[in-house]
């Protein structure tokens, strides 16, 4: 076939009712592409298939009023070796699959189906109603794994739209619906497109993340609308030792004009981040009804760094918590310091640049490990509105044990982080709390009308407090306790009777 060949896969027998599998002449139609490159072309139509893999030189299109529908039978899912939330192991085939290969493209204005409410069915459900023929399945990958944490056996159903281990790869213009697991999954890959996408799950998928970025590089996210039922767009790369030893990085990701109705969070990173997570982009996007907005966590024994990431000029509302970095994920919060290690993760030089969250709960939580402070963290021309009632979503900010959720930011155990032209509104105070950390700034910080008082740093090294008015500032505006220095200079009238510092805190004024 030349590669400038054309497949109507009618034309070689699929009947596109939706009722009979097409399965045969659609896989056949692929890999007749794949010898010689060609594209793959399914005219409107309901197309029912059992899992597909697109090879190298291929063009899948799937125009509109086509759907490709994934069958609803786990006995038409044969054993896959992938990775499964950090873990390589062995599970459900992905519905549709671009393996092993390069320059393929999927596109059109059609629709790919996984039918996932009927895997959803038997998440957590009882073993009596879970068919014997799935339940061995379920126990045969079980045994081959021998997996050990948080990892359930059922995490294991198949992914809608995996790329595993491929390059040059774009996707464009079609709808992703009804995922069995995560929706979109790019793993182990290079050079790879997201382009004018409907990424949809309902609410309360079960881990229905919207896009998984996995241990690939050179990913671009644009123009894209989802409506997730777990994590809209997660950027991972392995899970502890294995991610470790794997030590894939995910780098060098762009994420632009995105728009995000729904999910657990916006944009995430981890909490499988032991092979690397750096080289971030996230701009033009905006996120309205997330449990959390902007969102990097991670727990001890993951190791690897998560480092220069920027997030610019993105807005949130009816948002929980628009900025989350957490070294707790699944932690007590008031946990002892313990030894460096290579287990010990490190989050380091993020920036949140021109940034409005508007009627969200909790302003943000900033936290790093006592043993290792996460470093670098900025806001820059930031403004939130912490005002919507905390009841409003009844959510922890950041899934840490021993946190009293509170509409203020909170900041612990982060080595330096800096305010510049940021405002906050909470309806009452304290605004920000700071414990545990090196060095905080403001410049330019607006809490007018936050009750005193406005903020409240405990054992800060040092807290720098430069261009702020006077004037507009709360009775109380910073009050100091535990060990360090308050360094006041450059401000805009008077700060000095706005100032409660224990005996023990150096007060420096300009």
């Amino acid at each position: 076939m030349d590669a400038t060949d054309s497949i109507d896969v009618q034309n070689r027998g699929a009947a596109g009712d939706g009722q009979q599998r097409d399965t045969e002449v659609l896989q056949s139609a692929l890999d007749e592409a794949a010898e010689n490159g060609g594209t793959v072309r399914l005219p409107p139509g309901e197309y029912l298939s059992a899992p597909l893999v697109v090879g190298d030189n291929t063009t899948l299109r799937v125009e509109a009023g086509a759907a490709l529908r994934f069958v609803r039978d786990y006995q038409a899912f044969p054993d896959a070796e992938s990775r499964w939330e950090g873990w390589d192991q062995i599970g459900f085939h992905p519905c549709l699959r671009v393996f092993d290969a390069k320059n393929v493209e999927i596109t059109g204005s059609g629709t790919i189906d996984g039918q996932g409410d009927y895997w959803w069915q038997f998440y957590e459900a009882d073993d009596a109603e879970i068919p014997d023929g799935l339940r061995k399945r379920l126990a045969d990958f079980s045994a081959q794994n021998e997996k050990a944490d948080d990892v359930s056996s059922f995490t294991l159903r198949p992914p809608l739209f995996q790329v595993y281990d491929s390059e040059n790869v774009s996707v464009s213009g079609v709808t992703l619906k009804r995922s069995p697991f995560w929706n979109t999954h790019v793993v182990y890959s290079d050079d790879v497109t997201l382009h004018d996408l409907t990424v949809s799950n309902p609410a309360g998928a079960p881990n229905g993340d919207g896009i998984d970025i996995d241990s690939s590089q050179h990913v671009r996210v644009s123009d894209t609308y989802i409506n997730a039922g777990d994590d809209a767009i997660c950027i991972k790369s392995g899970k502890n030792e294995e991610g470790r030893a794997v030590g894939i990085p995910a780098a060098q990701i762009t994420v632009t004009n995105c728009t995000i109705e729904a999910g657990h969070g916006g944009v995430v990173i981890g909490s499988e981040m032991s092979g690397d997570v750096r080289d971030v982009v996230v701009s033009n996007c905006t996120f309205t009804n997330t449990d959390r907005g902007i969102r990097i966590k991670t727990q001890r024994d993951r190791g690897g760094v998560v480092e220069d990431l920027r997030f610019d000029t993105i807005v949130m509302r009816h948002v929980a918590c628009p900025f989350v970095i957490n070294g707790y994920y699944f932690m007590d919060i008031d946990s002892d310091e313990i030894p460096v290690d290579e287990g010990t993760p490190m989050i380091r030089n993020v920036n949140f640049h021109d940034i409005t969250a508007r009627d969200v709960e909790s302003a943000a939580f900033l936290a790093g490990l006592p043993e290792q402070r996460f470093q670098g963290i900025s806001f820059d021309n930031v403004e939130i509105d912490a005002t919507r009632d905390l009841g409003a979503s009844d959510l922890s900010p950041a899934m840490a044990s021993n946190y009293d959720q509170r509409h203020g930011l909170f900041c612990k155990s982060i080595e330096d982080v800096s305010f510049d032209n940021v405002a906050i509104r909470t309806p009452e105070g304290p605004a920000m709390t700071f414990e545990e950390t090196g060095s905080v700034s403001f410049d330019g910080l607006d809490v007018s009308g936050v009750s005193k008082p406005a903020i409240v740093v405990k054992d800060v090294g040092r807290t720098t407090v430069t261009g702020c008015d006077g004037a507009t500032t709360p009775e109380t505006f910073l009050e100091a306790n535990g060990d360090g220095v308050v360094s006041l200079t450059g401000n805009h009238g008077s700060l000095e009777d706005a100032i409660d510092a224990a005996d023990s805190i150096v007060v420096q004024h300009e």
